[in-house]
């Protein structure tokens, strides 16, 4: 239930606009602006941001519950899981490399683990 029209075509406005962003960044930034028009009319309280592509698990799951401002803090939990999170979902078992990607090269690669 929003609180008007506005809601969504700034939501649609911002997803335009910013094709240059990563999906997962696109959507979070439509929020935002959903959010900024005014968002849902009983108040603020969650959001959540899923984004599942060909694998059997999420690539990013992320939720906030009864926060006062929930959407803020999906964006503070979304930049901690590029930085901590995304990187190792590189190394996971996927349908293609059901082993994934553990070797030290690889790890390497992604940062996960510094160079000697």
């Amino acid at each position: 239930m929003l609180v008007g029209e506005d809601t969504i075509k700034e939501m649609a406005r911002a997803f335009k606009e910013n094709l240059q962003l990563e999906f997962s960044n696109r959507l979070l930034t439509a929020l935002e602006a959903g959010q900024q028009a005014g968002g849902d009319k009983r108040g603020r309280q969650s959001a959540a941001l899923l984004i599942v592509e060909e694998e059997d698990y999420p690539l990013l799951d992320l939720r906030v519950d009864e926060h006062e401002d929930p959407v803020k803090e999906l964006r503070r939990m979304y930049e901690m899981a590029q930085e901590e999170l995304v990187p190792r979902m590189k190394t996971l078992p996927t349908k293609e490399n059901p082993g994934g990607n553990n070797d030290l090269t690889h790890a390497k690669e992604i940062g996960l683990v510094e160079e000697d």
